[in-house]
């Protein structure tokens, strides 16, 4: 994905997927997806939700999955966010990153009968929220916030860490990733979008109907 990222910055334009929201970021995710899994990738697949746990209250309704897809004999289902953080302030941005996140688990959690149900012939479903998170400045971009940004990482893995499960701590991240943006990049582009992270919620293993014994 952040190779085909850099293919947006050249001689001819500069626009980059991550500098938009969830619907860009298809642009490159689903390429990725679909050279991972040979193919087998559905993307906006119709679901019916449904959940009643100690987490979540959901009347059944429709929905769209994300992404659905098979890799190394497994189905996937895949729910993406995408969100933007300063990384000029200490502060994660509650009202919608930390919303997100919940509304990611909440739309995972709704899934497990309508998984129960699949037909295809692996071993089972895993099903993983995918939270790409833009680090970003209004500032035009220069070598003090390009420093700025580099020198911050440590504490954003713990503060986001930290503030992605403060209201409920079964949702703790399982896989965080952050791409440090090239700085050719970095200074192609209006403001400050130095890193892309990547934090994951990932699930065990779901047993469905055409599972193989």
């Amino acid at each position: 994905m952040a190779k085909l990222c850099t293919k947006y910055s050249n001689e001819t334009f500069c626009d980059l997927p991550y500098t938009y929201r969830e619907r860009q970021l298809d642009s490159v995710l689903l390429p990725a997806l679909s050279k991972l899994c040979n193919s087998m990738v559905f993307a906006e697949l119709p679901v019916k939700r449904e959940c009643n746990n100690r987490h979540f209250n959901i009347e059944e309704s429709s929905g769209r999955l994300d992404y659905w897809c098979i890799y190394k004999g497994y189905s996937f289902v895949i729910e993406l966010k995408h969100s933007y953080d300063c990384f000029t302030t200490p502060n994660t941005r509650e009202e919608v990153v930390t919303e997100r996140w919940l509304k990611m688990n909440e739309q995972l959690q709704s899934l497990d009968k309508e998984i129960k149900h699949y037909e295809e012939n692996t071993k089972g479903v895993i099903k993983i929220g995918l939270h790409i998170i833009t680090s970003y400045s209004d500032k035009a971009p220069d070598n003090q916030l390009f420093l700025q940004f580099q020198d911050s990482i440590p504490l954003t893995f713990e503060r986001m860490q930290k503030d992605l499960c403060k209201r409920k701590t079964s949702l703790k991240p399982n896989l965080m990733i952050c791409w440090k943006i090239p700085k050719n990049i970095v200074f192609n582009s209006e403001h400050t979008f130095p890193g892309l992270w990547a934090f994951a919620k990932i699930y065990p293993v779901i047993k469905h109907k055409g599972a193989i014994e």
